[in-house]
Order: C-alpha cells, then structure tokens, then sequence
C-alpha cells in the first residue's frame, strides 16, 4: 500500500508553526482601545488613565481570504469527519499583534506558582524569567490561532498575503519577516490543525471544558487529548491528499510511536530545544503522546471514538501515555492524601498545591536516569500530592507524596528518586530525603533534617490511617484553585 509521506520533519515543523492561544482571561479586542469606567451617578468620575495603543496591526479578511479561508473550512470538515454548524470568523494579526496577544495569555499568577513549584523541585532554576521563556516559546514562527474566547480564527498577515499571491508552483511566501520562511503547504496544514479546533468548540463544548479548573496533571491529558485529535486531523489532510487511509497509521500502533518519537529531532536551535526539560516535554506531550492516543482511539473506532473522549475525558497523564488503559475503560483510583496543613503546620506558609501525574513525575526522575529509564520509572504512577511551602526566611521546600500500583513498580520509582538525590550536590544533600513505605513514597526537598523527622511521623501516620485509599473513586484532596500552568490552552 502507498504510504503518505509525511516525514517527523514535516510533521515538526507544522507542530512548531502552530501557537497555543486559548486564552486565560478576556484580553482587550485587538485594534481597539479599552472602554472606560463610568462613576455612579452624582459622583466624580475617577481619573483616566491615557489609552494604551494596541500593539501591531489587525484587519478583516478580503473577501479572496474569505474563499481561501472556506476551501480549508471543506478540507477541516472532511478529514475531522465533524460539518460547522456556523462560519468561522477570521482576522489578519501582524507578528506584532500576535506576540502581544500571547502575552496578555500569560498570567503573573501562573508564572508565580510555577516558579514557585519547580524551582522548588529542582526542575527549573528560581532566577529564570520563566514568563519570557513561555512568551518566546508561544510566539516563535506562528502561523495562525484560534481564539476559543471569540471563536475566531487569527492567521499572520504575510501568510494570509501569500493564499492570494502564490501561484500553485511557488511554495515559499515572502517577504521573510520571520526567523525562517514559512511553505505555504505546511501553512494549509496547520490552519486545519486551527479549524479543527474550531471544530471541537462547535462540536464537543471545548470552550466549556476549558473552563473548569484542573489539577496540572489532568490539564496535560486534556491538552494532549484536544492537541492530538488535532494533529492527527493535520496527518488525515496530509494523508488524504495521497489517497492512504489514516487507518493505516491508526491501526498500526509501531507506525505511530515511530512517527512521534522522531518529531523532535528536526527542532535543534529552537527556543524549545533550549528550554529546560519540564517545560519541553510538557509542551511537547500534548503533541507526541496526544498523537498516539488520538491514533488508539481512532484505531479503537475511528473519530467517534475520539469524540467520546470529550465526555469521558482522559484522567490523568497516566491514560494518555499508556491509551489502551483508556481504552479498556480501566478504573482510576483516587487516593485520599493528607491536608496541606497537617504535613508542615502553621509556621509553613503553603504556597501551592499540585498534582503532576505520570508525565512530569517521569521529567523529575530523567534529571539522573534519561528520558527513557525516566518514564519506566514513572510507570506506574497510582496517585501524587506536591505541597511547595514558604518559611519565615521565605526559603522554599517541598513535600511530595507518590503511591504506586505495587510495591515492585514503588522500589523502582524509589531507585530513581534516589538517583535525583545522589545527583545533587552535597550541600543540598543533607535536606533532601527519599522515604518509602510499601508502595508509598515521601520526597522531602530543603527541609532540615529535625523538619524531615517531623514530616515523615506524620507521613507514617496517614499511611497508619489506612491511606492511600484505593477504591475507585475514593475522593482526592481538595484541588487547588489552579494548576502551576493554569488553564489548558488550545493552539
């Protein structure tokens, strides 16, 4: 059978060209100003503030764009196998544009919490300036986005320019006034990539869930479910152009883990090449891993099956990096952890509380082990709670409890963590503990050894209480009011 050739370059490429743009707070309409606050009546109005300029340009479609626009409304249409139910409306952003709406995504509160809590796990060094990093990274070579909020489609001007312009034997647009030329052909590919997710804000009420607060574990499943029935979608267009099936990607589980453990080659001198490993994989899962599991359940049942996904979303990292779990309807089993006060007490001030899951779980242990021995490690994950707490001298420290399917599976985990530990330097050492209780375990970071002590009695003692919980659908402890990384976005 012919085969499509999308190559993991191609494939990199359009990944890298897309833009995660679903936004966390209403921002300002692009190209225009702010409306202003009107006092109570028989009251003095406060003093305005001078209008802020929007920063770069925005227009309307023409009405060329407009048939351009529509012919790929067709094409998202029939390799999603979903019909719009209403028009999709576009705008043409400057890169200017662009980068400033991206930033206005960013939340000071999320980068907080963030460096806050992987700093203090040692994933990320406290000093970096970790709002920059996350705006360099979403506004690097973006072709277009969809924005949830207003339902719309944003496409870069010299992209759009090109739709009009380029002759069908001329790929490259021009002028160049990115980091590198864009090929019209894998601008088609990942503006379907958009109106898929047009698609599935029509369709499967994904401005809604996007909505709901999540723990940062359950925020990566649903990005890597909303992400890779994207890119799956992008590979169906691609394939569809040669006349192969996307079943025979699908059904051919060995197929897909080739095509997404090669994606990230082509990304060397990227931002996200540089990016340090928490971030980089993180982002990235939601199109690798969220590939293989879009491609198991479409395999299970083709695009139905990955619309009821929608209903009965993915849990945890867990079921996105192992599917056929997902798939099997295994049952998740919530594990009822310790109260956040009852771990350090008052003179600890909690600064966030998390949940990480497989995914990062398996980041943490890579630091000393590889990406691959990492995500063995990780592998069976049952459970975690990450308590961040801020001292009297405003030191940080950390406190994370993990439970595992078996004490087998717990042994392992431990060894890695151990690893992490001894790879540290000596100084730190003497504060940093790996304790493990059948198949529990305790990581204590920057704690002081009478600290350590006091922590792990009270560890004891929640496990004493028959803890963790194992039956299915045991309640979990209270969720934070938002996960390190807020919201799940949309590209």
């Amino acid at each position: 059978m012919r085969r499509a050739p999308l190559s993991a370059p191609f494939l990199a490429c359009a990944i890298a060209l897309g833009a995660c743009a679903a936004p966390q707070a209403q921002p300002a309409q692009p190209g225009t100003l702010p409306r202003a606050d009107v006092g109570e009546p028989g009251t003095t109005a406060a003093p305005q503030a001078p209008p802020v300029e929007p920063a770069g340009t925005t227009r309307e479609v023409t009405a060329s764009e407009q048939r351009a626009i529509g012919q790929l409304m067709q094409d998202a249409e029939r390799v999603r196998e979903l019909r719009f139910v209403r028009p999709v409306a576009a705008i043409v952003q400057d890169a200017a544009a662009i980068e400033a709406y991206v930033e206005s995504q960013i939340e000071p509160e999320h980068v907080d919490d963030a460096i806050a809590l992987y700093g203090a796990l040692g994933l990320i060094d406290p000093a970096l300036d970790l709002r920059a990093l996350w705006l360099r990274l979403m506004s690097e070579q973006v072709v277009g986005y969809y924005d949830i909020d207003r339902s719309r489609l944003v496409i870069r001007d010299d992209v759009m320019r090109g739709f009009e312009r380029v002759s069908p034997r001329v790929k490259r647009l021009g002028p160049d006034t990115r980091k590198s030329r864009v090929d019209l052909d894998e601008a088609r590919v990942v503006l379907i990539h958009e109106l898929v997710h047009a698609l599935q804000d029509q369709h499967l009420e994904l401005g809604k869930t996007m909505k709901d607060e999540r723990n940062t574990d359950e925020e990566n499943a649903l990005r890597a479910l909303v992400e890779g029935d994207a890119t799956l979608a992008m590979i169906s267009y691609v394939f569809d152009k040669e006349g192969v099936p996307l079943t025979s990607l699908t059904r051919d589980p060995a197929r897909v883990r080739g095509l997404s453990g090669a994606v990230t080659a082509p990304m060397q001198g990227t931002e996200l090449a540089i990016a340090p490993p928490i971030v980089r994989v993180s982002l990235m899962s939601a199109y690798v891993d969220g590939l293989s599991f879009a491609a198991a359940l479409h395999g299970a049942g083709g695009f139905a099956r990955v619309n009821r996904a929608y209903v009965e979303l993915p849990a945890s990292s867990e079921q996105v990096l192992h599917p056929e779990r997902f798939v099997r309807h295994e049952p998740v089993q919530r594990v009822s952890f310790p109260q956040a006060a009852s771990m350090l007490g008052d003179r600890h001030a909690l600064v966030v509380e998390d949940t990480l899951g497989e995914l990062e779980m398996s980041v943490y242990f890579a630091q000393a082990t590889g990406e691959t021995v990492g995500r063995r490690a990780a592998d069976g994950w049952n459970g975690d709670r990450v308590y961040v707490y801020r001292s009297a001298d405003k030191a940080l420290s950390a406190v994370w409890i993990t439970t595992w399917d078996d004490e087998r599976q717990a042994i392992e985990a431990e060894r890695a963590a151990l690893a992490v530990r001894a790879a540290a330097p000596a100084s730190i050492r003497k504060n940093h503990a790996v304790i493990r209780e059948n198949r529990a375990i305790l990581i204590l970071r920057d704690l002081a050894p009478e600290q350590q002590e006091v922590v792990r009695g009270r560890f004891s003692a929640w496990l004493g209480l028959g803890k963790p919980a194992l039956a299915d659908g045991a309640p979990e402890a209270p969720k934070p009011a938002r996960s390190a990384k807020g919201r799940a976005q949309a590209d």
